[in-house]
């Protein structure tokens, strides 16, 4: 026969480690949710330093290749194989308008991103960045 003193053990003890697993739920819940969900603020000042240096390097790139275009007339000669310089200004124009505008990192920064988010965004404006760059360095190459 189980003693009066070993039930009342086990169901203390059952309490205890019922309480105890809660507990650790609301933390892992909660350990989650800061993770995930908080906005990360120096991550999300490194996101909008960088989409704006990618927004700006866009209008310069834009600015010297439509001068370039004006002052050789080279709107329909190539700048890479499949693409003339008037089609590579509308797309700069374009990626300025649906990728880079100002209404769209409003619209970003208002939404809760996490880490993860952020990194990712942050990985495709560098890749842009970069493209970017190659091209500047190619035009001012012909401008000089």
């Amino acid at each position: 026969m189980i003693s009066s003193h070993y039930l009342c053990f086990m169901e203390s003890f059952t309490i205890i480690c019922s309480i105890l697993g809660a507990i650790a739920s609301i933390i892992t819940i909660l350990t989650f949710r800061n993770d995930h969900s908080k906005k990360p603020n120096e991550e999300r000042e490194f996101f909008i330093a960088q989409f704006q240096s990618t927004r700006s390097l866009s209008l310069s790139v834009l600015k010297k290749m439509e001068e370039y275009c004006k002052k050789n007339n080279a709107y329909d000669k190539f700048i890479f194989e499949d693409i003339t310089f008037s089609q590579y200004i509308k797309l700069l124009k374009h990626s300025q308008e649906s990728d880079l505008s100002e209404d769209l990192l409003k619209k970003t920064i208002e939404f809760p991103l996490t880490t993860p988010m952020i990194n990712s965004m942050v990985k495709s404006l560098e890749n842009q960045f970069n493209e970017l760059l190659k091209v500047d360095s190619w035009i001012n190459g012909k401008i000089l």
